[in-house]
């Protein structure tokens, strides 16, 4: 509560601000009252004030020299100035001085009150947080140890931390704010808090010793957009990080092959294979991958995934434009594993089989500008022909042959939708060399000849 002191000679005055302003509502309460100025200084000599509200024409001592007093004893304290029209050069001096905002005596009705009261107190915690900011620039830089907290998902409105948590928080970047001194009650209060939230993180940051504020708060946003993504663990929500080890980390670059990790996750040995799924993630988390670009990655990577999988998924695969976390993450890329090994477990086959089938997809997807036959492709999954176009038909839902036709004729679709190539040329890209013999085809799967179906398009455009 913010403990206020009114002072003014005139007691109607006093009893009428005391009386009648809504105090309690915004965290206020009057803790005394004075006449003049001397009283006033002997009552703040015994009691704690955090708030006075003073006149500046009373007898025995002014509200400047009031003022002067309390800005040399008690520098804490703010201040509110009472005043008439006529005493407008004294409130600048008063303002000059230090005071937080005025309050004219014959402006002040009822209805009032409440807005005086909330504008007061929007300019005392402004004013406290430009001096805790400040002071914040000297102690960031003598501390050892950084508690910080984080906010992990910033595109979520109701990712917001309660305000009475940060009262003695300093705010370092959208989404992060930090202490030099964090008391164990706000430590406790703020853990609890974060127990039925999985989108905040408590960090502390070690051995910053040394290191000039500039270079600290780098420190803290370099990790939001890195690190913390890949460090985040539910479980440990208050976790500890090397300051020394994360600066090293920093300067080294991570090489990666994007083609050998997509032709890995476009294979389905992931999919029925414990052992490598594993191996593959521990992989994947090793690079530590932008976030924005992991998920670039894995959006790319569901269109080809809804594509080989298009005949025995009941919905699309779909990814969140934002993934706040790799523990976040992880349980997505479970999730989509599970949907696709629950469809094939209708079947009566092997995982060994669902994989070979799986495998044959993406090959025909790979190779879709190429004439593979059910033959030949049965031969690069180790499978006989026969038995090949059984299990193919039995998973996926279709031969092989009405399959490839089908994922030729989406692909040129694409073509014809997104690229202005003629049509010999998307003739040839998705596997028929004779133009006539690949638009019947075409006219036959979709209804219009593929000219056509591209000037409709580009009509509806």
């Amino acid at each position: 509560m913010i403990r206020v002191l009114v002072v003014d000679d005139e007691k109607i005055v006093r009893k009428g601000l005391i009386s009648f302003m809504p105090w309690e509502d915004f965290g206020m309460i009057v803790v005394g009252e004075a006449n003049n100025g001397e009283k006033a200084l002997e009552f703040m000599e015994t009691n704690k004030v955090d708030l006075l509200i003073t006149d500046l024409a009373m007898p025995v001592m002014s509200g400047i020299e009031l003022m002067e007093e309390v800005s040399q004893r008690y520098p804490h304290i703010q201040i509110v100035v009472l005043t008439l029209h006529q005493d407008f050069e004294y409130v600048q001096k008063a303002l000059r001085m230090g005071a937080v905002d005025y309050i004219a005596k014959t402006e002040l009705e009822k209805e009032q009150f409440e807005d005086v009261l909330e504008r007061i107190v929007s300019l005392i915690e402004q004013k406290d947080s430009l001096k805790r900011q400040l002071t914040s620039e000297e102690e960031i830089e003598e501390t050892n140890d950084l508690i910080v907290l984080y906010a992990l998902n910033l595109q979520k409105d109701e990712a917001k931390i309660d305000a009475s948590l940060l009262k003695r928080a300093f705010e370092a970047d959208i989404g992060i704010w930090y202490w030099t001194d964090m008391l164990e009650r706000e430590k406790e209060s703020i853990l609890e808090w974060m127990n039925s939230k999985l989108e905040y993180a408590l960090i502390v940051f070690q051995n910053l010793k040394g290191m000039d504020r500039k270079s600290i708060l780098q420190l803290l946003r370099g990790y939001q957009k890195s690190d913390l993504f890949y460090d985040y663990d539910p479980v440990q929500p208050f976790q500890i990080v090397q300051s020394e080890e994360l600066l090293a980390k920093e300067k080294k670059e991570t090489k990666y092959d994007l083609n050998r990790i997509k032709e890995k996750w476009l294979s389905g040995e992931w999919i029925y294979d414990d052992a490598v799924f594993i191996n593959m993630l521990h992989e994947l988390k090793a690079m530590r991958m932008q976030p924005i670009r992991l998920t670039r990655f894995f959006y790319s990577l569901t269109d080809e995934w809804n594509r080989l999988y298009s005949q025995i998924l009941s919905e699309p695969i779909t990814i969140d434009d934002f993934l706040s976390s790799w523990f976040h993450f992880e349980i997505w890329l479970k999730e989509i594993r599970e949907i696709i090994k629950v469809i094939n477990t209708k079947t009566p086959y092997s995982d060994e089989i669902h994989d070979s089938i799986m495998r044959a997809v993406t090959l025909a997807q790979k190779m879709i500008d190429q004439p593979l036959t059910a033959g030949e492709i049965a031969r690069k999954v180790n499978m006989s022909s026969s038995y090949f176009s059984q299990c193919f038909k039995d998973i996926i839902g279709q031969t092989y042959t009405d399959y490839l036709r089908e994922i030729r004729m989406e692909r040129a679709k694409e073509y014809l939708r997104n690229s202005t190539k003629t049509i010999q040329w998307i003739s040839e890209k998705v596997g028929y060399n004779d133009e006539k013999y690949f638009s019947r085809l075409f006219r036959d799967y979709v209804g219009v000849l593929p000219s056509e179906y591209r000037r409709t398009d580009s009509k509806g455009k």
